[in-house]
């Protein structure tokens, strides 16, 4: 038995590396810390830490919901209280209501069963018919001490009509150490609208896990981009299940580790029905000893005729001691679709920066610029202009560009 398991049991084992979902990325690290989700532990250090704000994109009028080391802060937050719209911490949510979540990560994960025996708090929002939400919904959480486990969940339901955007926004200070392991249920009535914006920008030395579970039902859309900006070791695992007619799911990527971090990107693409659409974009630079993971799944199903489906993963090894293992996959069971997918892995674009440089810009620069250009693909989606520009300064500040 290792440390970790001492202080949190389950009844699956821990995966390893013989489990191909799990074969790139090793939990050994986590095992043998000492980890623990006492009530000092979750305290952590007092107040709310100077170099991080509250508020992670100040400039942003938005609601906004805190949460340090898993446990909700009233006093920092601002949570929205107009009609049409149920804005509460998870934990004060109405259990016997039918939410319509049909998540069964707990049942197939470790890590999904460890949130469900230890879930501390998180947001449960719920967007009546044809409300559009007036601002951005910030989740923040923040992870501040030593041996640090944290398990937030959060439920959404947005009814038909309606409209969400909300931002879902990890941080840590720079000497944590411990693991957030957040799991995030969403369902979408017909013609429902959801927008998520995920941002990883931890310090120290967190091992984040982060799970989001969205159904679609008929004609809903859902947008979804996932920045990893900093992260020591981190797992982001999205599932969404098409269950009607003409839904349309975009989701992207982005992710530059240095070092010796380690960002590991699952997506599953599950189209169950006819006339659905979906683009997947995910973009990745590597820098240093860093390592990286793309796995993606779109699942086509038989009923699912005329299913129009994209993903393309691109990746440049900017250094010799970093690497990428890549697979993207595709299963189609109906015979009338439309369905692409690829990857690629590479080095720098010699000829493009020839033609760069050739115009008086050094060789870092030219390289920045490129780099760039790669994550304009996936900010590009972003609903927010306050949002895109904040996690752009971010990635611009960490790389010196």
């Amino acid at each position: 038995m290792s440390v970790f398991t001492e202080n949190f049991s389950a009844t699956l084992p821990p995966p390893t590396r013989k489990s191909e979902r799990w074969k790139y990325s090793s939990i050994a690290k986590l095992l043998n810390n000492e980890i623990s989700i006492s009530k000092e532990a979750a305290q952590g250090k007092n107040g709310w830490p100077e170099s991080i704000s509250f508020n992670p994109v100040i400039c942003l009028e938005a609601y906004i919901a805190v949460f340090k080391n898993g446990i909700f802060e009233p006093t920092l937050s601002n949570l929205p209280t107009s009609d049409g719209l149920e804005c509460v911490p998870s934990s004060k949510r109405n259990k016997s209501e039918d939410l319509e979540f049909s998540n069964n990560y707990s049942k197939k994960e470790w890590i999904g069963e460890l949130n469900e025996s230890y879930r501390q708090d998180g947001l449960y929002l719920k967007v009546h018919r044809n409300v559009k939400v007036d601002r951005p919904i910030i989740i923040h959480h923040l992870t501040d001490g030593i041996g640090v486990a944290t398990f937030p969940g959060h439920f959404i339901r947005v009814e038909e009509g309606g409209s969400l955007e909300i931002a879902v926004w990890s941080s840590a200070t720079d000497d944590s150490c411990g693991m957030y392991n957040g799991i995030l249920e969403a369902s979408l009535a017909p013609n429902a609208s959801l927008s998520i914006e995920k941002v990883c920008n931890e310090g120290g030395e967190v091992f984040h896990f982060s799970h989001e579970h969205i159904v679609q039902e008929r004609d809903s859309r859902l947008k979804m981009n996932t920045f990893t900006i900093k992260g020591n070791w981190v797992r982001n695992d999205l599932e969404v299940i098409s269950l009607g007619k003409g839904t349309d799911s975009v989701i992207n990527g982005a992710y530059l580790p240095i070092g010796t971090e380690h960002v590991d990107n699952h997506t599953t693409m599950d189209h169950t029905c006819s006339d659905g659409t979906s683009s997947e974009i995910y973009r990745g630079v590597l820098y240093g000893n860093s390592t990286g993971v793309f796995n993606g799944k779109v699942f086509v199903r038989k009923d699912a005729q005329k299913t129009n489906a994209f993903q393309q993963n691109t990746n440049i090894v900017a250094d010799s001691g970093a690497s990428i293992n890549a697979k993207p996959e595709l299963e189609i069971y109906a015979d009338d679709v439309k369905c692409t997918h690829g990857c690629t892995v590479g080095q720098f674009d010699l000829d493009a920066l020839f033609y760069i440089k050739s115009r008086g810009i050094d060789e870092k620069n030219a390289k920045a610029l490129l780099v760039k250009a790669l994550l304009n693909d996936v900010l590009s989606c972003v609903l927010c202009s306050e949002l895109r520009d904040e996690i752009m300064r971010l990635y611009t500040e960490r790389h010196e560009w």
